[in-house]
């Protein structure tokens, strides 16, 4: 049976973006299974009643089908990435955020510590192994009009016109001096932020 998978943000008795992560939870039950088994996600994490501790940021974890949910808290600590690797997958689908990451963890699996890849399909940049990406060109911040995942802190961005959309390709690169990777779990201003020198090429 699929299972899916919401990761949120949980700090100070908050849950900065649950709206957008409800918004998904809804959408992925009604092309899943034609229904909503669970009305509200926020209900269902505090009824968990867990004692954390205030200004430690925590990684929600909520894994379900249409039979059973499960609910994890862990302090989340952000990774360390200095270098990007385009790695090209043209069949790699992930419209919904699946528990099954097969195809995500492929592309990872020889990376070096410091490393995470960044996805290409059909020759357009799409996003990183966990996190929607944009890309700054001296004037705005474009991401991906086509992502593998429109991830719920993008959607937000997008409406406060942070940042728009745009087709990037590989070449496309050359007209771009920064990159900023984000999530559920990392807000914009926290973003990891590198140079576009620090992409470089790959094959699988």
């Amino acid at each position: 049976m699929c299972r899916f998978i919401e990761t949120i943000l949980f700090q100070n008795n908050n849950m900065p973006l649950i709206k957008g992560h409800e918004q998904r939870f809804v959408k992925t039950q009604m092309a899943a299974w034609g229904k909503i088994i669970y009305p509200s996600l926020e209900k269902i994490i505090r009824n968990k009643k867990v004692v954390l501790k205030n200004e430690i940021p925590y990684k929600c974890r909520v894994v379900y089908d249409s039979e059973n949910i499960e609910i994890s808290f862990t302090t989340y600590q952000k990774r360390a990435i200095s270098i990007l690797v385009l790695k090209e997958c043209n069949d790699i689908e992930y419209h919904f955020k699946y528990e099954n990451r097969e195809e995500l963890n492929f592309l990872a699996k020889d990376l070096q510590p410091g490393e995470e890849v960044l996805i290409v399909k059909n020759n357009l940049i799409t996003e990183t192994s966990f996190t929607n990406i944009a890309l700054w060109n001296g004037k705005e911040w474009h991401t991906p009009k086509r992502p593998l995942l429109h991830g719920v802190q993008r959607s937000k961005l997008l409406l406060d016109k942070i940042i728009s959309e745009k087709n990037i390709s590989v070449q496309d690169l050359t007209f771009y001096q920064k990159i900023r990777l984000f999530n559920a779990l990392v807000n914009w201003g926290e973003a990891w932020e590198l140079s576009t020198k620090q992409i470089r090429t790959s094959s699988l």
